[in-house]
Order: C-alpha cells, then sequence, then structure tokens
C-alpha cells in the first residue's frame, strides 16, 4: 500500500482541519490533500516514473512537506538532503541516488547548481523568489496518484558508514506505514489534541517520520521551524500550547540555558521526547524540575525507519533507558559471535521487524554486512538488558562522532583535510562537548614548511566549511609530531580520544 493513501485517509476525516502551521500561514487538510495530489501531477509531466528518485534539498517549510507527500503519490522515491550541503555532498548523493529532479531553495541554489553541472541531466525546481528555474508552485498540476506494493521502496535517506562514503538507505511504504502506525498506537493523544512542534529537520528521518509523517497520517497538526531557534521554540509551545515535542539533547540543553526561559510555561507538552544521541541524566532531571515537564527517552536509526524503542512502549518511564522496544519490533544483545548475553552484559544491539530497511542503494556488500540470513538488522550500538525488559545504550561501536544530533563521519571530513596543502597527515574524532554532547576534533601532522599555530588551524576550518556543512567541520584542530598507529598502520584512535 502507498503510504500516501495514510494522508488522504486523514484529509477525509478531517478536510476543514488545520494540518501545518508555518509562521502566519495555515494549510487544512483538504488543501494538503489537494497539493500534494497536483504536485505528484507536476511530476509525472516532467516525465517522472514509478520508483525514480527526487531529491529534496529543502529546509522545513510547507514545500518540503508537500513534495515528499506528492512524490509518495506519484510513486517516486523522495531523496531528502540537509539543505546545508554542498557541492560534493550533493553532487555524490545526486549520482548514487540517480535522481532526475531536485527541489531547492532559492537562498541554497547556488551549491544546488553547481553540483547539477557536474552531474548532468537534474532537471531543477526552485522554491521561494525569483529564479531561472521552473518554480514549486508551477508544478502543482491535475491530481495523480499511483498505487505501490508494501515492498516497493518509498523514501532514500542518505546516511554514512565506517567508510565515510554516504550510503543510501531504502525504505519500503511498508517499512514506514508499519512504524508510522506503531507510533500511534502508542500515543496517548488522539488527532485532536495533537499539537506537534517540528524544531527538528525533516529531512532527517526522526523529523520526517515522527514529527511529519506520522502527525499528519493521524489528523494532527505541525508546527514545522524554519531554523532551530530555542527561545522561539519556547514561545511557539507557549503561543500554540504544543502537546508533543521530540529534539535531540542539545535542543532541551539551548532551552535551559536560555536567559529569558522562565518567562515562558511549557506545561502543555504532555508527550516530549528525546532522541538521537544519550541524553544525560543531570540534563533530563534539570530540563523536567524547571520546566515541569516530563522527558521520555527513545531510540531509532535510518535503516530502522527510525523508531525501535521508547519509554512510551513501556509500562513506566524509566530515566536512563530508551525503554521497550515498540510493538512488532524484536531486539536482542549479543556477542561478538553473534550469541545473545545475558542481562546486564553489554553487547551489540540488534534489531528485527517490519520497520528494517530494505537495504543500502545499490550496495549489496554494505546490506550483506548490515542485515544477517535471519534478518537482524546490526546497530551498531553497544547496549545491555535489565530485568524488567528495558534497554540502556551504552555506546557506539564505529567512530562516528554525534554533535548536536548530527551524524559526522570522521573519513569523510579527513578526505577533506587531506586536500589541504599542509597536512601530511590527520585523524579524526569526537570529543566531549558540554552543549552538543560531541564535537568534531582533527589531530593533523604538518608537511615540513608549515608552521602550526592559530593562523593555520583557522585556515584549514575555512578550508572544511568550504567544502563541508558547517556542523561536520572540526571547531578543535590540534597540531601534532606524530598519530598512535598500530603494527599495520591503522591509526588509534582511542588513544587520541
Amino acid at each position: 500500500m502507498n503510504i500516501a493513501h495514510l494522508l488522504d485517509k486523514a484529509a477525509e476525516e478531517y478536510a476543514g482541519k488545520t494540518a501545518v502551521v508555518f509562521e502566519d500561514q495555515t494549510i487544512t487538510y483538504a488543501e494538503l490533500q489537494d497539493a500534494t495530489s497536483r504536485f505528484a501531477g507536476g511530476l509525472r509531466d516532467l516525465g517522472i516514473q514509478p520508483g525514480d528518485r527526487v531529491a529534496v534539498h529543502l529546509p522545513n517549510l510547507p514545500q518540503f512537506v508537500i513534495a515528499v507527500w506528492g512524490a509518495f503519490k506519484a510513486g517516486a522515491v523522495p531523496t531528502p538532503m540537509n539543505p546545508q550541503l554542498r557541492r560534493r555532498e550533493i553532487a555524490h548523493q545526486l549520482k548514487d541516488s540517480g535522481a532526475k529532479v531536485i527541489i531547492a531553495f532559492v537562498h541554497n541554489i547556488e551549491e544546488v547548481e553547481k553540483a547539477v553541472e557536474e552531474v548532468g541531466d537534474v532537471k531543477i525546481i526552485s522554491v521561494g523568489g525569483r529564479s531561472d528555474y521552473p518554480r514549486f508552485r508551477e508544478m502543482l498540476t491535475t491530481p495523480h496518484f499511483v498505487e505501490r506494493e508494501d515492498g516497493d521502496a518509498a523514501l532514500q535517506p542518505y546516511t554514512s558508514g565506517t567508510t565515510g562514503k554516504p550510503k543510501g538507505v531504502v525504505l519500503t511504504h511498508k517499512n514506514l506505514t508499519s512504524n508510522v502506525q506503531a507510533i500511534i498506537k502508542m500515543l496517548i493523544l488522539q488527532a485532536d489534541d495533537n499539537r506537534t512542534l517540528v524544531p527538528l529537520p525533516m529531512f532527517h528521518i526522526t523529523g520526517m517520520t515522527v514529527m511529519m509523517l506520522m502527525p499528519l497520517s493521524q489528523g494532527a497538526t505541525i508546527y514545522p521551524m524554519l531554523r532551530w531557534d530555542a527561545e522561539e521554540t519556547m514561545q511557539l509551545i507557549q503561543e500554540h500550547k504544543i502537546t508533543i515535542m521530540v529534539g535531540v539533547p542539545t535542543l532541551f540543553i539551548d532551552m535551559m540555558n536560555n536567559p529569558n526561559c522562565d518567562k515562558y510555561d511549557l506545561t502543555s507538552l504532555i508527550v516530549c521526547s528525546s532522541g538521537g544521541a544519550k541524553m544525560p541524566i543531570p540534563v533530563l532531571e534539570a530540563f523536567e524540575q524547571k520546566f515541569k515537564v516530563v522527558v521520555l527517552e527513545g531510540y531509532g536509526l535510518t535503516e530502522t525507519s527510525p523508531v525501535t524503542h521508547t519509554n512510551l512502549a513501556a509500562p513506566t518511564r524509566k530515566p536512563g533507558t530508551i525503554g521497550h522496544a515498540i510493538e512488532g519490533c524484536e531486539a536482542m544483545v549479543v556477542d561478538e559471535h553473534g550469541k545473545e548475553v545475558s542481562t546486564g552484559e553489554v553487547g551489540e544491539l540488534l534489531i528485527r521487524g517490519p520497520m528494517v530497511m530494505q537495504g543500502y542503494h545499490n550496495n549489496p556488500e554494505a546490506t550483506a554486512a548490515a542485515i544477517n540470513a535471519d534478518g537482524w538488522f546490526h546497530t551498531g550500538d553497544l547496549a545491555h538488558t535489565d530485568d524488567e525488559g528495558y534497554f540502556y545504550i551504552v555506546d557506539r561501536k564505529k567512530d562516528m562522532v554525534l554533535t548536536g544530533g548530527y551524524n559526522v563521519y570522521p573519513k569523510e571530513v579527513e578526505n577533506v583535510l587531506f586536500e589541504h596543502p599542509s597536512v601530511a597527515d590527520c585523524a579524526v574524532v569526537g570529543v566531549p562537548d558540554e552543549r552538543k554532547g560531541e564535537t568534531v576534533k582533527a589531530c593533523i601532522v604538518l608537511k615540513p614548511g608549515f608552521e602550526a599555530g592559530d593562523p593555520l588551524a583557522e585556515e584549514i576550518r575555512q578550508h572544511c566549511l568550504s567544502e563541508l556543512a558547517a556542523y561536520k567541520h572540526p571547531r578543535q584542530i590540534e597540531f601534532m609530531d606524530m598519530l598512535p598507529r598500530t603494527g599495520s598502520g591503522k591509526v588509534q584512535k582511542f588513544k587520541l580520544k
């Protein structure tokens, strides 16, 4: 079943209700149903066929919502992009996905143009203001809908592996539909009481499924934020009596540290959840004490659509845990030989169920490494359980750096560092950061003739900023005489940390 049926069903029941509130703009369910169907028609008129990829390089705008649901209705596969991505990153995703169209915000369109020039044969549709390209509104033509099977690809977000090369995650209509329906089933709020704030980017799988697809399948109202701002968040919660907010720990820290936080009443929040990174208990306790709001932790990955665990699925909330597995999700913790470990023993968390991805796009080797013959997905995260069936995330097996809820893969940053003429050797690691959980640090060995110091460090940082999204660049740089390595030449990153 095409997941877009969930939106149309909600629109039949809640036609006159507000679906999206963005700044001073409101869109009813009837209007959203019509716009998404017409956008599907516009894609058809462009020659987009079922299964074709459509890149969406937009921030949290109403057009993002329409583009994604409209692509579903066209039978196409939206591949969302972080609008902070630069030319090389955009070009990689366009090439790898084979996207035939990219929907781009005019304010970021220069990087998109450079990427399309490199890739070739990709149509650009612009959003917001004048441009030389067809405009989004011109895409709303004759309504169109293509039926899809459960196992057909629905969405292709990108993640990265230990090699640092972004991989396309193929999520099917069943993956997304099952996750949406499981979340709705757990919610203690009916549609009329569900007012969901969207402070996280919708290109991220949590923003996509939990804050956009799920509420709009239920008949709720969503309030997308164009960019993160702690005070604006608190204003919106108070003004609109927001009942659901999902964030990463950084968001909760920023709200607590805002000098005006005492001015706002956040007690309308009924479901307040944190994910994307381990929530420090002191932060959770301080937030709850300050705002009189309970925070529920959860867990999921891009490859699992994303939700697999949440305290909503548990009998009671237990701080410091990710709760229980959701309905339909099997989870176990195993040792290095794949044998399930005892309660309290740390091992790798494995997931199986209808939310697990079909695989990595055009990457059977990576798919086989991630999903075993019995259908268990290896998360790469270390975890343990307790006697009551609660799961605890301990650490990550991979070298990935998680900064403010964003994934940064060291190899990708190292590749850019090596392009700078001064860099002879380098390694990137994550180091603790009070606000973001982790931040990116580069350990660099210089070539002869270059002088270590702040001026060169700043030059290297600017080089990275010109090639990568800002959150990926090394905020800390340390010059070293040599990197610690094993006998086989591998950098010992644990020593650097």
